[in-house]
């Protein structure tokens, strides 16, 4: 299963610094889902490992900020992974391309006469 974080993590490495930054925050953010305070945290740690594990951020709301857990490869991934392409992208937003129609010969001089009056 991909997650959409990623993508927009990765999609952020050509951008100018302040942009990015902001960027991807808010996408682990959002994935990580609401910030759980450290004794909730701790209590759960077996279940936030599980998550990370599974391609989802978890935070943590500590008393000097947010700290968040990701599993290992999906850090290696999001930062040595190149920008994605234009149809990584658009596959991950769920469009489909849709196949080419042969136009025949007679179809094709039709609309050239029609283009031509």
């Amino acid at each position: 299963m991909r997650h959409p974080w990623k993508m927009v993590v990765r999609t952020m490495k050509g951008k100018p610094m302040p942009e990015a930054r902001s960027a991807v925050a808010a996408a682990i953010l959002e994935a990580g889902g609401m910030p759980l305070k450290l004794r909730k945290a701790r209590s759960g740690l077996f279940l936030l490992s599980t998550r990370a594990s599974d391609g989802l951020p978890s935070i943590v709301d500590m008393e000097d900020g947010f700290v968040c857990l990701i599993a290992l490869d999906d850090l290696v991934d999001v930062i040595v992974a190149p920008q994605p392409t234009l149809k990584e992208v658009m596959e991950e937003a769920g469009v489909k391309r849709r196949a080419r129609q042969k136009v025949s010969q007679g179809s094709r001089t039709a609309i050239n006469t029609k283009a031509a009056k």
